[in-house]
C-alpha cells in the first residue's frame, strides 16, 4: 500500500485514498509510514478450520433496546446525551446528530479524520469526536449493528474508560439478528506497520483464535509511567472483566499543556489517570498495567472502523489512534485487491 501524498509532498498518516493538506496533519503523524511486508485478506478463509467454522457461524447482534449514557465532554467540556438504539440487520454502527437536524455520520474508515489523541469522523457537515471508547464496548460486547443518537459532538469522557457504556448495554441486553451472518476482515499474512522514528510499530497476524488476540507494551523512558504489557483474547467476558474500565491516561505536563490552550477546563485527575512525577495524582489505578489494557481498550475500538468485526492477532507497542487506523486502511486495501483479482 502506497501511502497518499498531498500536492505539498506530505503523506497522510492513514495511507488511505484520500488527501489531507498540511496545515491539518500534525508533524508527528505527518512522519508516519507505512511497511507492509505481506498483505492478503480473506473474509471467511483463514486456513483453521476451526476457526472458520466459528468465523463463519456468529449471526448479527444488536441492541434488545435503548440504552443511555450521560456525560461531559473531555475536550469541549459540553454534556452529551447518549442513546444506544437497535439496529436492523447490515446496518453497521453509525451517529446520529439530533442536535444538528438528524444529520448521520456512519462508522467507516473514509469518514475518519485527523485528530489529536482520540479518533474523531466526519460526514458532510456533522463531525462526532472521540468515539474510540464506546466503538470499543460495543466491539468487546459482540454488537454489530446500532444506531448512536447524540445531542452534541464530542462523545461523553465519562471516568477515561468505556465501562459506562458496557454497564448501558448490560441492563438492556444484545439479540441475535436471525438470518444474519457477520462478515469479518480476516488477516491471512502478516502485516507490519510502525512510524518513521521507529518508536511505535504494530504487527499483524492472521488468527489463531476466532476473534482477536491483541498483546500491547507500553514504554515510554524516562516517564513515570512504568514499562508494562497487557494481552487479551478479545471475548465479551474478558472484554467486560479485563478491559472496559481500564482508563484514559495522560502525563502531568501534557494536561497542564491542554489547559493552557484552553482544551478539557473541566476535566480533573479524576475524571482519568494524570501521571505526576511519582505517579497517577489524586487517583489510584485499577490494575498494574491499566495504561496497556486501555492502549488495547483503544484498539479494539479504532479497529472497528472497518464496520464489522477484525479477526487477527496483534502485537503493538505505543502505537496510537493513527497507527490503529493504518491497520484497518491495509486490511481493506488488502482485501479490495484480493476481490479485484477474483
Amino acid at each position: 500500500m502506497s501511502p497518499a501524498v498531498s500536492p505539498a509532498g506530505t503523506r497522510d498518516c492513514l495511507g488511505f485514498n484520500r488527501l489531507i493538506p498540511d496545515s491539518q496533519v500534525s508533524s508527528s503523524l505527518a512522519n508516519g509510514r507505512v511497511a507492509i511486508l505481506e498483505a492478503a485478506i480473506g473474509a471467511v478463509s483463514t486456513g483453521n478450520h476451526a476457526v472458520e467454522m466459528q468465523v463463519n457461524c456468529r449471526p448479527q447482534q444488536t441492541l434488545c433496546r435503548p440504552a443511555q449514557v450521560v456525560g461531559k465532554g473531555y475536550w469541549s467540556g459540553v454534556e452529551n446525551r447518549v442513546e444506544l438504539r437497535p439496529g436492523p440487520a447490515g446496518s453497521g454502527i453509525r451517529f446520529v446528530r439530533e442536535d444538528l437536524g438528524g444529520s448521520c455520520v456512519p462508522v467507516s474508515l473514509s469518514n475518519r479524520i485527523e485528530a489529536t489523541k482520540r479518533t474523531n469522523l466526519q460526514a458532510g457537515n456533522a463531525t462526532v469526536e472521540m468515539v474510540e471508547h464506546v466503538l470499543s464496548a460495543l466491539a468487546g460486547l459482540g454488537v454489530d449493528c446500532c444506531e448512536i443518537s447524540l445531542t452534541a459532538a464530542e462523545l461523553p469522557g465519562l471516568d477515561g474508560s468505556a465501562d459506562a457504556y458496557v454497564a448501558a448495554i448490560d441492563q438492556v441486553g444484545i439479540k441475535p439478528l436471525d438470518g444474519t451472518v457477520t462478515n469479518p476482515l480476516v488477516v491471512q499474512s502478516p502485516i507490519t506497520i510502525e512510524a518513521a522514528a521507529g518508536d511505535a510499530v504494530i504487527e499483524v497476524a492472521p488468527p489463531t483464535t476466532a476473534g482477536l488476540r491483541v498483546h500491547y507494551s507500553v514504554e515510554y523512558p524516562g516517564s513515570p509511567i512504568p514499562p508494562q504489557q497487557y494481552e487479551a483474547a478479545v471475548s465479551p467476558a474478558c472484554y467486560r472483566e479485563e478491559v472496559a474500565a481500564a482508563r484514559t491516561f495522560l502525563l502531568e505536563e501534557e494536561a497542564r499543556k491542554l489547559q493552557e490552550e484552553g482544551v478539557g477546563l473541566t476535566v480533573t485527575t479524576q475524571d482519568l489517570i494524570v501521571f505526576g512525577e511519582n505517579g497517577p495524582l489524586e487517583n489510584e489505578l485499577r490494575w498494574p498495567n491499566e495504561c496497556a489494557r486501555h492502549k488495547v481498550l483503544d484498539i479494539i475500538g479504532d479497529l472497528f472502523l472497518a464496520g464489522r468485526p477484525f479477526f487477527g492477532d496483534i502485537v503493538a507497542r505505543r502505537s496510537g489512534h493513527c497507527l490503529n487506523a493504518e491497520v484497518v486502511a491495509a486490511v481493506l486495501e488488502a482485501e479490495a485487491r484480493m476481490a479485484g483479482s477474483m
